[in-house]
């Protein structure tokens, strides 16, 4: 079973390599495909570690250096090989399907050396450290599985970085480029409830949800001006429904935007949303709501990449280079989503409750990896295959 299941994703993972390489070099190509597979196998993105999981006879030292020197290399281009992963996810996604904007942080408390490094707020400590913000946007496609887009890292101390604002709508920008304006549903947490991104939303015909803090100022159709946490309070007085809609429009703005709120068991405070899509019944409404809730599958990809793929375990000093090396590690991830669409099977092979399950059963990343990474363990000094050389 280990055998084949190296042999299957070793040749998807050809195909893979080949689609996301299109017009690129020979050198490139070679650079993607031994990256990635050493991530995928190496459970941290520090290069020296990465090297012992790729098909080279080179030493060690000298294919970290290489890869060093891909990097920063000034004729690599992300883009192009980010467009060309976008036409393996133009195929399985349609004008309906949830692309999630969140913003994480890449925390490096102990980095001192690193270029254009800032302070984030860590998650997971609830305080100020060294670090990098980065834009993430996953896909979800028909058969509901997750994509992602695009994994970004900037720094606010860079030279040339106005904001955080123009930073996402830089990325985003990217996006329209490739599916056009008006292709797919953007959601987006209350962190994202900034008037300077909502604009640039409705001019650019982007369809989004998002999540109100509450302290908005909103316009009734009859001209009222309401705070908006006192207009649903009003409408679940009225309706005595758990989860209610309204029209309003923003100040200054005549485009009609509707709210939808609804109240969580155990909750206190309802989830309000706003959204540029009509919501004139209880049915649209509760797609909405529908919709909005499948954004936390995204707080589960984040997590998989910090502990699976290690996307803050790196040791790259150069901010290009931190940058282009965060994004490869989200195609890595990529890949298991490639890998899934094309095998729809392949869940049968990582059933192993004991073994593949240990993670959380709903999310299907942690237990492909850990077959993957089992299967290289125990077969790599037997039999290779097309994956990579004994560590």
């Amino acid at each position: 079973m280990q055998d084949h299941i190296l042999r299957m994703s070793g040749r998807s993972f050809k195909r893979f390599v080949s689609c996301t390489t299109n017009q690129t070099d020979k050198p490139t190509a070679k650079f993607i495909g031994q990256l990635l597979c050493g991530m995928l196998f190496c459970r941290d993105l520090i290069l020296t570690h990465v090297s012992s999981r790729v098909p080279d006879k080179s030493r060690l030292t000298a294919i970290a250096k290489r890869f060093r020197r891909q990097l920063a290399n000034t004729t690599f281009q992300p883009k192009r090989i980010l467009l060309n992963y976008l036409s393996l996810v133009r195929k399985v996604t349609d004008l309906d399907s949830s692309f999630i904007v969140d913003l994480t942080d890449l925390a490096k408390p102990y980095a001192k050396k690193m270029e254009n490094i800032g302070l984030v707020r860590d998650a997971d400590q609830d305080k100020l450290v060294n670090g990098y913000w980065c834009v993430e946007v996953y896909c979800i496609d028909r058969r509901n599985i997750i994509w992602p887009l695009i994994l970004w890292p900037y720094s606010l101390e860079a030279e040339g970085q106005v904001s955080e604002n123009q930073q996402i709508l830089k990325v985003l920008s990217i996006l329209d480029e490739y599916f056009g304006s008006g292709f797919g549903i953007y959601i987006f947490d209350r962190g994202f409830d900034r008037i300077s991104l909502i604009e640039p939303f409705l001019s650019s015909r982007r369809h989004f949800i998002i999540r109100q803090r509450g302290d908005r100022a909103v316009v009734l159709a009859n001209g009222v001006r309401m705070v908006l946490s006192d207009l649903v309070e009003h409408l679940f007085a009225q309706s005595g429904s758990w989860i209610v809609w309204h029209k309003v429009y923003l100040p200054d703005i005549d485009k009609p935007l509707y709210v939808v709120a609804y109240r969580s068991k155990g909750k206190d405070e309802p989830v309000i949303l706003l959204t540029d899509m009509v919501v004139e019944d209880f049915d649209t409404a509760l797609q909405i709501r529908g919709r909005y809730t499948r954004r936390w599958r995204c707080e589960t990809s984040t997590e998989f990449l910090k502990s699976q793929v290690g996307i803050e375990r790196f040791a790259v000093r150069k901010y290009k280079s931190m940058q282009r090396l965060i994004f490869l590690a989200a195609l890595a991830m990529g890949f298991l989503s490639y890998l899934q669409s094309c095998h729809k099977d392949i869940a049968i092979w990582v059933t192993d409750k004991l073994r593949y399950s240990r993670q959380p059963k709903s999310f299907w990343f942690y237990r492909v990896l850990i077959a993957l990474q089992d299967a290289f363990n125990s077969r790599a000094r037997v039999s290779l295959g097309c994956w990579c050389r004994a560590p």
